[in-house]
C-alpha cells in the first residue's frame, strides 16, 4: 500500500470577506480577553463583555458615517446598536456580520464598511497589552 491518502469527497469552501471579519472578531475577543490584570488598580484578568467591544467600534463608525452623510450604513448601524430589552433576544455580532451580504446596501457602502469593520477589527485584534503599572 503506497498512497496512504483518503479522499473523502469534500473540499472546504473558499474563504470570503464576510469569513476573514468573523475571523478578526474571533482574534479581537481573544486579545481583549487576555489583556493583562492590574491588581494595585482593581483590575483583574476574566472575560470582557463583547458587546463593550462591539458598542465601541461600531458607535464610532455610526459617527463617522453620520458626518459624512452615508445615511444607509447610519440606519444599518442604528438598527444594530438598538439593543433588545430582553435577554438572549439579541443577535450575536459573528451572526450580524454573517448576514451583512443581504443587509440593503449599495456596492460602495457595502465596500466602505466592510474596509472600516477590518481595520477597526484589525486594530483590536493586534492589540498588544501596554502594561504599565504605577
Amino acid at each position: 500500500m503506497t498512497n496512504t491518502t483518503i479522499d473523502l469527497g469534500f473540499a472546504p469552501r473558499p474563504r470570503g470577506r464576510i469569513d476573514d471579519l468573523v475571523a478578526l472578531w474571533q482574534r479581537a475577543r481573544m486579545a481583549a480577553e487576555n489583556a493583562p490584570a492590574c491588581p494595585c488598580h482593581g483590575i483583574v484578568p476574566g472575560r470582557i463583555d463583547p458587546d463593550v467591544i462591539e458598542e465601541n467600534m461600531l458607535a464610532a463608525l455610526r459617527t463617522r458615517y453620520r458626518a459624512g452623510g452615508q445615511s444607509e450604513l447610519v440606519a444599518l448601524l442604528d438598527r444594530r446598536l438598538r439593543k433588545s430589552p430582553f435577554a438572549g433576544m439579541r443577535e450575536s455580532f459573528e451572526a450580524w456580520l454573517r448576514g451583512l451580504p443581504v443587509a440593503a446596501l449599495g456596492d460602495t457602502a457595502q465596500t466602505a464598511l466592510y474596509d472600516d469593520l477590518e481595520s477597526t477589527l484589525r486594530y483590536y485584534a493586534q492589540a498588544q497589552p501596554q502594561f504599565a503599572c504605577s
